[in-house]
């Protein structure tokens, strides 16, 4: 099995090569409009419209393509742009999730740095540590090893619970 490579998407100069893709290309995409309306069960359509030829490319049907437009735009105007966004409100919405990635990252990567001191602190000589420590980051580390110690109290306790249920209801 042969995998395709990606294809870069960019102009394609040479006119004879553009016209074989377009040509290739509009193909599939009737060919999918086909599939997906078969498949799914919907109503869709396809118009392409080339410079080099005055008519159309129009599927399924001149009649159909009128139909399904018609139905299209007596919906109402909230139902045609359900869905849709602009380059502008696109671009809004990624920079969001990237910057909501991005704050993400950072926590992740400040508990790794606050983890690094604690243990640091806890293998050297925690003076020498403490030391180059600014006030909030010896805060972080206390409240980081804090945190620990509650999670190992409450490990241990279930622990010392399993144990005593084990211990009180010997096996007949």
């Amino acid at each position: 099995m042969t995998t395709r490579r990606k294809m870069q998407l960019s102009f394609i100069a040479n006119n004879i090569a553009r016209k074989a893709t377009f040509r290739k290309r509009k193909g599939g995409l009737v060919k999918k409009m086909h599939e997906i309306t078969t498949l799914c069960g919907i109503e869709g359509c396809v118009i392409i419209n080339d410079k080099s030829d005055p008519q159309p490319t129009v599927w399924p049907s001149e009649e159909g393509a009128r139909k399904t437009i018609e139905r299209f735009r007596s919906l109402p105007i909230d139902e045609q742009n359900k869905g849709t966004v602009n380059q502008e409100s696109f671009t809004k919405q990624r920079l969001e999730k990237m910057e909501e990635k991005v704050k993400k990252l950072r926590g992740e990567n400040r508990e790794k740095e606050v983890t690094l001191k604690m243990y640091e602190s806890m293998c050297g000589d925690p003076l020498v540590v403490s030391s180059t420590l600014n006030a909030n980051e010896c805060e972080e580390v206390i409240n980081m090893l804090s945190r620990h110690i509650m999670e190992m109290d409450i490990a241990m306790e279930t622990v010392r619970n399993r144990n005593e249920a084990s211990s009180s209801n010997p096996l007949p």
